[in-house]
């Protein structure tokens, strides 16, 4: 190793105390990070376990609506009432296509309080 030329450095008693109360203050907060995080990670993991929880629950409220719908009677429909429906299904307006961008919704509910203003 190579020998180093150190330097040294005087603090005023006023500038130590303040380094220190910064230093101290720091690692305070740091702390308190630090807890933050380990809440926020209990509580996503709570989040998990309840939407698994969830998920179940779906799964079994399907499963028994497919048996319920193998047990009850089919439903048979008269020609009339199906050729009347197939004839409403034909008339009804097509629906709009709301996959618009971004800027094109801003644009709209700017141009909306504009005619409001």
């Amino acid at each position: 190793m190579k020998k180093e030329n150190l330097i040294h450095i005087k603090f005023g008693y006023g500038e130590a105390l303040q380094s220190k109360k910064n230093l101290l203050s720091l690692e305070m907060n740091l702390l308190k990070i630090a807890q933050i995080i380990q809440r926020y990670r209990t509580l996503r993991l709570e989040e998990l376990r309840m939407k698994l929880k969830l998920h179940r629950k779906i799964n079994n409220v399907k499963t028994n609506f497919k048996k319920l719908q193998e047990f009850l009677p089919g439903l048979q429909i008269p020609k009339i009432l199906k050729e009347s429906e197939m004839s409403f299904r034909k008339e009804t307006p097509s629906k709009k296509n709301y996959d618009m961008s971004i800027e094109n919704q801003l644009q709209e509910i700017q141009e909306k309080l504009k005619a409001l203003s």
